[in-house]
């Protein structure tokens, strides 16, 4: 019988209006997908096309049969599960499978709510519905994006940390260690998973330092690193790279950290489009949410409980993908890169007011008029909670707007699907095989959406990739307007070098044909 209560209160007691905020956000998903299905960028073709070898070949390569390296492989080898249960393609159960892994973040966010270290009803409604309505995070949970996956990791790593902590035993540890290393081959910032895990239990003060405690540090970091060496392994073997080629970062620090605040300014109403305090935003959330972690850390209060987890999570996690971003060149920092953090962000800026407004008399000071002087401040705190929700709501409708009648922005848009050009090359496709080279910026689209494989234009800082193209004595380019990417090399420069054969314009974009005199 004990089991069955601890059962029960583990998964039904007490949650049940999470549970039905789970449900709202299992359908908001499915009505985002309903127009042109799930969402689908660039990385998500990679991601679509290697669980389907998966499959077919039993190989962890992309559409273009290459290994996969720029990506780690879980996220693939995760979605090729439902595509060996389903026999589907990820397109197909897109919508279904990220319905529920955001219906399931919801969820367990409820459940650690229920045992914050001050517990507040309407705490968590309010912070429940900030996550169902996140334009974040319905951005995420509607395009076939690894975060999907990871940020639930990250969740399940702090309920489990939390665990560990509390008992200090082996199998916790063991499982600790697992989900880290999950996380790691999920997306590589999974390191910070890693490291938050390091962070904690040097901070464990209930372990005293002794062969326990440096064994328990040994095992974790054993556990949680292998899944990421036989990835790193893999890549090496068969490609020689790690992780793919990395270049050297182009940001500064200070023009992170500006990126970083942007992203605030996008989640928080009134401040989206208006960045000139983007660095202020930044620096504000970094000192607050790390001062409430180092004011628990020093007075050892409530120090392992969820949200101090939580917050020593968003302190981890920034530091790791600021400094990423400073030395190694990705994308510029946005909602999507920092995403992980948004849950973390919520429950750090928010998580002292119910301890506040809960805040006993002092100084032998009557109760009643000490509360009634809290109505201003609880005041304060509804309208900007009513604030902050209207921000997500409106959001919204802007973007839903768009995705009722176009579908979600990337490969899934009409624009995409009616493409005059992909159109062509679908009716042409004799014309895209041997001998030439097909160049494409959207070379991803083009399998999917004509079954054409392609290179992608040379980046213009890769001149190995640039003199292999330019030596070519024959190979077509299709330019699409809209996948203009700054980073590739531009038409004028390839017109310059190279002798045009023919040119075939449509709406959105042009098909060229080069051919050296005399081929």
């Amino acid at each position: 019988m004990m089991v069955q209560r601890n059962y029960r209160s583990l998964f039904i007691s007490g949650n049940y209006d999470a549970l039905l905020a789970a449900l709202i956000g299992f359908f908001i998903i499915q009505a985002l997908c309903s127009y042109g299905g799930i969402g689908i960028s660039p990385d998500s073709v990679v991601y679509i096309s290697t669980a389907q070898n998966i499959r077919d070949h039993g190989a962890i390569n992309d559409f273009t049969n290459m290994p996969l390296m720029d990506f780690p492989a879980f996220y693939p080898i995760f979605l090729s599960g439902f595509v060996f249960l389903t026999g589907k393609s990820a397109v197909v159960f897109g919508p279904v499978l990220d319905g529920f892994l955001f219906g399931l973040v919801i969820w367990l966010c409820g459940w650690m709510m229920n045992r914050f270290s001050v517990f507040s009803r309407w705490y968590k409604w309010t912070i429940l519905l900030f996550i169902v309505l996140s334009p974040c995070l319905l951005e995420i949970y509607s395009m076939i994006w690894s975060e999907t996956l990871f940020i639930l990791l990250s969740v399940l790593f702090m309920i489990v940390s939390y665990r560990y902590f509390r008992t200090h035993s082996m199998r916790s540890l063991l499982v600790m260690g697992l989900i880290a290393g999950l996380s790691c081959v999920t997306r590589y910032a999974g390191l910070s998973v890693i490291g938050l895990g390091g962070l904690l239990m040097l901070c464990d003060r209930a372990l005293r330092w002794g062969p326990r405690k440096i064994g328990h540090i040994v095992v974790y970091g054993l556990v949680s690193v292998l899944p990421l060496a036989l990835n790193l392994y893999r890549n090496a073997h068969l490609t020689h790279t790690l992780t793919g080629y990395r270049e050297k970062g182009l940001t500064t620090f200070v023009e992170n950290l500006h990126d970083f605040g942007a992203v605030f300014c996008d989640w928080l109403p009134f401040f989206n489009g208006r960045y000139d305090a983007a660095t202020v935003m930044a620096v504000l959330f970094l000192l607050l949410i790390t001062g409430i972690f180092l004011y628990r850390l020093v007075l050892v209060k409530d120090f392992f409980s969820y949200d101090t987890i939580a917050i020593a999570y968003f302190v981890v996690y920034s530091v790791f993908i600021l400094l990423t971003a400073t030395v190694s060149r990705f994308q510029r920092l946005d909602s999507r890169l920092l995403s992980p953090l948004f849950l973390p962000w919520l429950w750090g800026s928010t998580v002292w007011i119910p301890a506040v407004l809960r805040a006993r008399p002092r100084w032998g000071l009557p109760s009643r008029p000490l509360l009634r002087s809290k109505w201003p401040v609880i005041g304060a705190v509804a309208i900007g909670a009513a604030l902050f929700l209207w921000g997500e709501v409106d959001t919204y409708r802007e973007n839903w707007e768009g995705i009722h009648y176009a579908g979600i922005p990337g490969y899934s848009e009409t624009q995409w699907k009616s493409s005059p050009t992909m159109a062509y090359v679908r009716e042409h496709k004799d014309l895209f095989k041997y001998p030439g080279t097909v160049y494409s910026n959207a070379f991803e689209g083009l399998w999917l959406l004509a079954g054409v494989n392609s290179d992608m234009i040379p980046h213009k800082d890769i001149p190995d990739d640039i003199a292999y193209m330019l030596k070519s004595q024959y190979f077509i380019v299709v330019w699409f307007n809209d996948a203009n990417n700054t980073d590739l090399l531009d038409m004028d420069f390839i017109l310059s070098k190279k002798t045009l054969q023919k040119k075939m314009e449509f709406p959105d974009g042009t098909i060229y044909i080069f051919r050296d005199p005399g081929f």
